[in-house]
């Protein structure tokens, strides 16, 4: 107990602790086993489980991990850095949408994943919270000791995301696909016209140099002169 109350007394513990597992370990795993694609999909999560840390747990533990209004230096360091974490993610996503579709989807995908990462990590987390709390209490007569009613709802709010964001990659890339297949449709028929045409020309070109048929030309040329004399 005493290492434990020692430990609670260092400032700024959870902060090194969140940093250590979640933002060098955890990745660190991910590109040693070659899971690099599962790593940019992480990193737009961090907002959602940075808050929901500080959300539901001691405020001398993870208070100062991620504050929505920072008013001291080190909360303001912190929630800035795992914001620049996460939207690096959004970008590395953006990126590898956009050599696969157009650009216009990429951006919208861009957009759309910002708003899962930031405004639904944030705001939307809260009040989730705020009233899943409110209404557990009202309602039960459980102790719910270390909030872990919010540890649990908060995990299911972040599986939410994580689906909405399946959901969203699943329907910007098949309009995408339906831009792509229509654009490659289009540039086969206009190869196809091309090609008719050519071989049309040929044809023409072939049928004038034909032999016989300059015969009958002169043949027919030459008839008509006599007839005229």
């Amino acid at each position: 107990m005493d290492l434990i109350n020692l430990c609670l007394k260092i400032p700024n513990l959870g902060i090194l602790i969140f940093y250590l597992i979640f933002i060098i370990i955890i990745p660190y795993v991910l590109i040693y086993n070659q899971n690099i694609s599962v790593l940019k999909y992480y990193m737009i999560l961090m907002v959602a489980f940075a808050h929901l840390l500080t959300h539901i747990s001691d405020k001398n533990i993870f208070g100062n991990l991620y504050q929505l209004h920072p008013s001291e230096f080190v909360p303001f360091i912190s929630a800035n850095f795992i914001n620049i974490f996460a939207l690096f993610g959004i970008l590395w996503q953006s990126i590898e949408f956009s050599r696969k579709y157009n650009l216009t989807n990429s951006v919208i995908y861009g957009i759309l994943l910002f708003i899962l990462a930031l405004p639904f990590a944030r705001a939307g987390l809260k009040f989730v919270l705020d009233h899943i709390d409110i209404y557990l209490k009202e309602k039960t007569d459980i102790e719910y000791k270390y909030n872990w009613h919010l540890l649990v709802f908060g995990l299911f709010y972040i599986i939410f995301i994580l689906g909405l964001q399946a959901i969203l990659l699943t329907i910007v890339g098949f309009s995408g696909e339906l831009k792509l297949g229509l654009l490659s449709k289009n540039i086969k028929n206009v190869k196809n016209v091309k090609n008719v045409n050519n071989s049309n020309n040929v044809f023409k070109k072939s049928t004038s140099n034909n032999p016989i048929d300059m015969f009958i030309k002169k043949f027919t040329l030459s008839n008509m002169s006599n007839f005229k004399k």
